[in-house]
């Protein structure tokens, strides 16, 4: 069919881009969702090495003359973060089904707002308050701006877009970095206050913004809230948008959700484990939960202060350029995507992660304190995140939101981002116990679990992974309705016909002239 929703025509004289702008400043407000994510990473890790901030929230340690904070309080506090992100993202999925994905996005938000500020004061009860509602905030991050941008985006657009969940979570760890270094040596409060009022500004523009975005025309169909979908698909398309064209995608959008509403009645999490749906919901697990596999809650979460405990005099420049080489990622990962795609850069992006964790531990075991065993440990974690950040950080958010099925796409998002944080939580919670030196005392030696853990996503990459690139969302529903092989989905060619039934000629799907008339 010549009018799809996949590929629509551009005009003769008509630019991609000035055709799109409007969806791209739509998509670049509730990105301001993840700047938030990025902010308190950036400058979280780097409160762990502030001694003003070690005095108002650990203990004067007398042998070593400074105060320190212990392992059982780092844990208390970043695993309060990561389980309240985990529950947050568990119901993410049904405030999102139910209330839309703008809501979600204000309650992101004002949550950061209130996190950020009541971590301002100095007391470690109103710290894990304010972890608290940082973690919400990141919880419901992830499920609500990948899946706006999942359902506005063109298909032609949309990896370039979702990639900026992963942009804007490493372009504001490197500024985060970068404030803490230029903080970190003032003795008063101000030395962590200032990033704090910084990582507030975020969801401070969020808030403010995202009363002028258009709801997701796709979760309005799933209401049954035509006439008001098709209002939004008009101010997302823009004015140069036909007629013609609009038409055929709420015919194309409408059609595939009365499909999966005739194929499965219910709309809750059971369903996401059920029929075709399990397959997009493991996947989905696959993508966010294989991250922290492959050991980024440990780089990330981390870095600094364990650059401190092995010895690195200049801990917090190291970290500032291990945040740029992140940024320079996704940099690349903008082109990447459009020209090589998503399964060969989530395949390769495990390989090197893998290989990256064996080399920095087995060069640290050959040579433990020198010089170069040191270059190469920093070389190695550079490889690392910039490899990380190019591949599964960049483009696993967006095969999570390609993936699932219009009615229940904010559940299995929820699904996918719930793992990923549990997984987070894990890491967080046993990093402190395993890298001090009161504890396990593993060092560098922790590359030797990150490493087979990188190993198996690599594996399941191979076979569970499907090519995403170019398809709208409702030909990626026609590939996992019709039970297509991993590996046929690059060539697969669709032809609107799904579970046996011609999906644009269906008895029963509400024409889009009656949806003008609603």
């Amino acid at each position: 069919m010549a009018e799809q929703a996949s590929t629509i025509a551009t005009a003769p004289k008509m630019g991609f881009w000035k055709r799109n702008w409007k969806v791209c400043v739509y998509c670049f407000i509730a990105s301001f969702a993840a700047t938030a994510f990025g902010f308190d990473q950036g400058t979280g890790g780097g409160f762990l090495a502030m001694q003003q901030w070690l005095k108002d929230f650990g203990y004067y340690d007398s042998e070593e003359g400074v105060y320190s904070i212990t392992a059982g309080s780092t844990t208390a506090m970043n695993g309060t973060l990561c389980g309240s992100a985990f529950l947050a993202a568990l119901v993410s999925g049904r405030i999102g089904s139910q209330f839309g994905r703008k809501i979600g996005l204000i309650l992101c938000g004002a949550a950061g707002l209130i996190g950020s500020g009541i971590s301002m004061i100095p007391h470690y009860g109103a710290l894990i308050v304010g972890k608290v509602f940082i973690g919400i905030s990141m919880g419901f991050a992830g499920n609500f701006a990948i899946t706006y941008w999942s359902e506005t985006a063109p298909a032609q657009i949309r990896g370039l877009i979702v990639i900026m969940y992963q942009f804007n979570i490493n372009l504001p760890n490197f500024i985060g970095a970068c404030v803490d270094q230029g903080t970190y040596l003032r003795t008063d409060r101000w030395s962590y206050r200032i990033p704090l009022f910084v990582t507030m500004f975020p969801p401070l523009v969020l808030v403010t913004l995202v009363w002028f975005i258009p709801e997701s025309p796709r979760w309005l169909v799933t209401r049954d809230k035509y006439s008001e979908a098709r209002t939004s698909l008009v101010k997302i398309r823009g004015k140069y948008a036909r007629d013609d064209e609009l038409d055929a995608e709420m015919k194309e959008v409408i059609a595939f959700t009365e499909l999966e509403r005739s194929l499965d009645a219910s709309t809750s999490y059971r369903e996401c484990f059920s029929g075709t749906n399990r397959r997009r919901t493991l996947i989905g697990m696959l993508c966010m939960g294989g991250q922290h596999m492959q050991g980024i809650a440990f780089i990330s979460g981390y870095s600094t202060y364990f650059f401190s405990l092995i010895g690195f005099n200049d801990a917090f420049v190291i970290t500032v350029i291990i945040n740029a080489c992140q940024v320079a990622a996704v940099i690349f990962a903008f082109i990447a995507v459009r020209f090589i795609g998503r399964r060969i850069l989530l395949i390769v992006g495990a390989g090197v992660c893998a290989a990256s964790m064996f080399l920095f531990a087995i060069v640290a075991q050959a040579a433990p304190g020198s010089d170069a065993a040191n270059k190469c440990i920093v070389a190695f974690i550079c490889i690392y995140v910039f490899s990380f950040a190019a591949t599964w950080g960049s483009i696993g958010p967006i095969v999570t939101g390609e993936v699932p099925s219009n009615r229940l796409r904010s559940k299995t998002v929820s699904c996918a981002l719930s793992t990923n944080w549990f997984g987070a939580l894990l890491v967080i919670t046993s990093i402190p116990y395993l890298i001090n030196k009161d504890y396990a005392n593993l060092g560098t030696k922790v590359g030797f679990i990150f490493g087979p853990l990188a190993t198996i996503v690599f594996i399941l990459a191979i076979f569970f992974l499907p090519e995403t690139k170019d398809r709208s969302l409702e030909e990626i529903d026609e590939m996992f309705i019709n039970r297509v092989p991993t590996r046929r989905f690059k060539s697969y060619i669709c032809t609107k016909e799904a579970a046996g039934v011609d999906i644009m000629g269906k008895a029963g799907v509400i024409e889009v002239e009656d949806v003008k008339k609603v």
